[in-house]
């Protein structure tokens, strides 16, 4: 009786023992699973991270980027003006040397421009042993006898209803291919060569006037009557503070 209860003893701490050991590894299966799912957790937090921060990075330099471009395209535009304005200071002192080195001029009318061209009082013609092109100059001249004076006519459009001093003398020469497209008094200040010309002489006061002769007969928007444009004029004037440009060749 006494070793039955003894076995029986033996086999109950057994299974106790046993239940025990169980208990104690599923204990640690979940405590090791508990750990691996926490150490995926913060595996997944670190590489949102680490993505926000390279995130960052990125557009913190797109953002220089950006900046420094635009540093670079205000100084770009800020070099171009100044070589503007440099190149138009040195046209000035140019126009303003060549004005106190040139001897005053006298732009005078040759109504007997011998066989070149012949004047009636309003319309010129010119002699076919002229070059072309003085030709197409005194037929451009005839085309604008009678339009009126306006500030700036001839420039936006070259074929206007009227015509300012600078307006009828880039008309003529464009009509004549002398020049590609309108200019300001200014602009005559560095047109062509130096100089009187052959057939086609500009007499420029930059900034304030300009006109011109074509065989000797000038054609000018003053000495006239008030807001007269245009008009071929027989009578000389003095061209003093003028310079003399003409197209190279004529």
């Amino acid at each position: 009786m006494s070793h039955s209860l003894s076995s029986s003893l033996r086999i109950a701490l057994c299974l106790v023992l046993l239940a025990a050991g169980s208990a104690f590894s599923q204990s640690g299966y979940y405590a090791a699973g508990y750990y691996a799912g926490a150490s995926y957790q913060q595996q997944q937090q670190a590489a949102a991270y680490a993505q926000q921060q390279a995130y960052a990075a990125y557009y913190a330099q797109q953002q220089q980027a950006a900046a420094y471009y635009a540093q670079q395209q205000q100084a770009a535009a800020y070099a171009q003006q100044q070589a503007y304005a440099r190149q138009m200071q040195q046209q000035a002192y140019a126009a303003a040397a060549a004005r106190q080195a040139a001897p005053a001029p006298v732009a005078r009318a040759q109504a007997a421009a011998g066989a070149l061209l012949r004047f009636d009082g309003r319309f010129a013609a010119a002699s076919p042993a002229v070059p072309t092109q003085v030709q197409y100059a005194v037929h451009a001249g005839n085309s604008i006898q009678g339009k009126p004076y306006r500030r700036g006519g001839g420039h936006a459009n070259v074929e206007d209803n009227a015509y300012d001093c600078s307006g009828s003398v880039s008309y003529v020469l464009i009509k004549a291919g002398l020049l590609r497209a309108p200019l300001s008094s200014s602009g005559f200040a560095s047109y062509g060569e130096a100089g009187p010309g052959r057939f086609i002489t500009i007499y420029v006061d930059p900034g304030d006037h300009v006109f011109m002769t074509v065989c000797g007969l000038r054609l000018d928007t003053s000495g006239g009557a008030t807001g007269e444009g245009p008009r071929w004029r027989a009578k000389g004037r003095s061209a003093g503070g003028f310079i003399c440009r003409h197209p190279a060749g004529f």
